[in-house]
């Protein structure tokens, strides 16, 4: 999720970066075939999710 500026050269493309929310972040990780995804904390500044296949 660090490398937005990299992502719009890709096929896809998403560029989801720092802004993506933590609805699309899941969204994107289960699509990605992780089955349990979860808030691990939260600060003022970042989200920290934890993603299990």
């Amino acid at each position: 999720m660090i490398c937005t500026p990299g992502s719009p050269a890709q096929e896809v493309g998403l560029g989801l970066g720092a802004q993506a929310g933590e609805r699309r972040l899941a969204a994107v990780l289960r699509e990605a075939g992780f089955s349990h995804v979860r808030r691990a904390t939260k600060t003022p500044f970042n989200i920290i999710v934890e993603a299990r296949p």
